[in-house]
């Protein structure tokens, strides 16, 4: 009975460890973030790894799609996303922990397309826009009225379709896309930027699973305030050229 009750209590005290181990999760979206030789690099990677440092603590780091990050960070206590808008839609559904850098996205079209002729985001409204799924700049552009998104997995292929000329405009980061088309392989000639969205810049985020431990995320809090405070911050974004 003793040894029963030994190996009840081990699984359910690991069970608990497991539940509480931290996951910092994000997207692979290179400059801010991306696998070298299999490590975390970027500015996002940087800062996550700049708080675990601060913090003392590990924590296990992937870089997935966007729609597993999302899913994990909505779902599994003590689990870290960065790199997120704060939207209205998703104000109530984690657990902020503050500002982790800055983001300025635009629509982008096919440069010999004359007839996309934008002066402001509801021009674009009878237009096809590829998106990624779970991205929060469709969640935004919707709340403005917009509503023919095509939907993606990653942006990679967002930009092929708009070369192939199954959607008309692609609506993505401005960092982004100057990777996105050196990465591609992309002659940038064949590429406009129509239409930077003023709705789509500001800051990024981190936020954790909205069940996650208070005291965990009120560590995560004083230790992004402790950054930001000591220098560290402002080398990450010096290092990456993000001011």
């Amino acid at each position: 009975m003793r040894i029963l009750v030994f190996i009840l209590m081990s699984i359910f005290y690991l069970g608990q460890s497991s539940a509480e181990q931290l996951w910092i999760v994000s997207e692979e979206i290179p400059p801010y973030n991306y696998l070298e030789n299999g490590e975390p690099q970027g500015l996002g990677s940087d800062l996550a790894q700049a708080l675990l440092d601060e913090t003392g603590r590990k924590a296990e780091v992937k870089i997935l799609p966007w729609a597993r990050s999302y899913h994990l960070a909505l779902t599994r206590p003590s689990t870290l996303i960065h790199g997120m808008l704060r939207t209205p839609d998703r104000e109530d559904q984690f657990a902020w922990v503050g500002a982790g850098g800055s983001y300025s996205a635009s629509f982008y079209k096919l440069a010999e397309n004359d007839e996309i002729d934008l002066s402001n985001v509801l021009d674009a409204k009878d237009l096809t826009i590829g998106v990624y799924i779970g991205d929060g700049k469709a969640e935004v552009l919707a709340d403005l009225g917009l509503t023919q998104f095509e939907y993606a997995e990653v942006d990679h292929l967002n930009l092929r379709k708009l070369l192939l000329g199954r959607i008309d405009l692609m609506v993505v980061d401005d960092l982004v896309m100057s990777d996105l088309v050196r990465s591609e392989g992309v002659d940038a000639s064949l590429i406009a930027k129509e239409l930077q969205i003023p709705q789509l810049s500001g800051d990024t985020y981190l936020a954790f699973q909205k069940n996650t431990d208070p005291a965990l995320v009120a560590e995560f809090r004083q230790a992004l305030e402790k950054i930001r405070t000591n220098g560290v911050f402002d080398a990450i974004l010096q290092r990456h050229h993000t001011f």
